[in-house]
């Protein structure tokens, strides 16, 4: 079973935010195609590109169903599968280093160490923890930024 090919949408060129929303998900569904996704989790993600496929509302509505859809794909794939794109786990322990830098740093009345701390900390987390997705091969050749 192949997941499904997003349709060309008429006036995708006019909103740039919807344009962006769209190459989006198309570079994720890119990303799924050539790796072998089991039949239940592509059934839920060809079902959720059908919904988007036959969407008939306004540009604005799609934009928020493109990106709706684009982080349930992500969240699904990562609670089921253990799949995560590049920099997840760095940019998770980066605001949760900064949290425990900022609750350090009002402990001690320090305001800038407890945060220097608490942000270096999260980024070699983070760094050690995505180096560990990217050799089990559970990462996916995409980032938050791309598109």
């Amino acid at each position: 079973m192949t997941i499904e090919k997003l349709r060309n949408i008429e006036g995708l060129d006019e909103d740039k935010r919807l344009l962006k929303a769209y190459k989006r998900m198309q570079a994720l569904i890119e990303v799924l195609s050539k790796r072998e996704v089991p039949v239940e989790i592509l059934n839920m993600i060809n079902s959720d590109i059908q919904k988007i496929n036959n969407f008939s509302g306004t540009p604005i509505e799609l934009r928020k169903c493109l990106r709706k859809t684009y982080s349930q794909t992500l969240r699904l794939l990562e609670k089921k599968l253990g799949w995560v794109i590049r920099d997840h786990y760095r940019n998770l322990w980066l605001s949760i280093g900064v949290a425990l830098g900022v609750a350090f740093s009002a402990s001690f009345d320090n305001n800038g160490m407890g945060l220097i701390v608490g942000i270096a900390v999260g980024i070699t987390v983070g760094m050690n923890l995505d180096k560990k997705a990217a050799q089990s091969g559970k990462q996916l050749d995409l980032s938050a930024s791309s598109c």
